[in-house]
Order: C-alpha cells, then sequence, then structure tokens
C-alpha cells in the first residue's frame, strides 16, 4: 500500500494498513489525529469517551529472521 494522506473512514482499514506496513523489513508510521473521539471503557466500567488529538508513531525494525 502506497504512502497516503487521505483519512481512513474504517477503524477496520487503518489495522490492515497498520499490519501490512510493520510487516516491513524497516518502517515508521506516524498518525495524526485532529480532534478524534473513541467510544471506550471509562471509570467503574461505564462507557467513556477518549479524545486524540496529536501524533502517534510507530517505529519497528527487523532482525531478518522469518520475514514474510
Amino acid at each position: 500500500m502506497e504512502n497516503s494522506t487521505q483519512p481512513v473512514q474504517k477503524l477496520s482499514d487503518l489495522a490492515a494498513i497498520l499490519l501490512e506496513k510493520l510487516k516491513a523489513a524497516q518502517t515508521d508510521i506516524t498518525l495524526d489525529f485532529q480532534e478524534m473521539s473513541v467510544q471506550g471503557p471509562g471509570p467503574a466500567g461505564q462507557p467513556g469517551q477518549w479524545k486524540l488529538n496529536g501524533k502517534l508513531t510507530l517505529k519497528t525494525k527487523s532482525s531478518g529472521a522469518n520475514q514474510s
């Protein structure tokens, strides 16, 4: 998959892109969240609203063994 600045509409698409990129020999991924809201666990197990605004960078480097 090529580098893209297009917004990802579905979480499943984002997961597929991340897994593909992380399997590469060496890669850096930067995700830029701008006022993103996600529903997740909150206090006492009740649903809560999480807000993401900023960058998350993932880096991986393969040792060369078991690359697929």
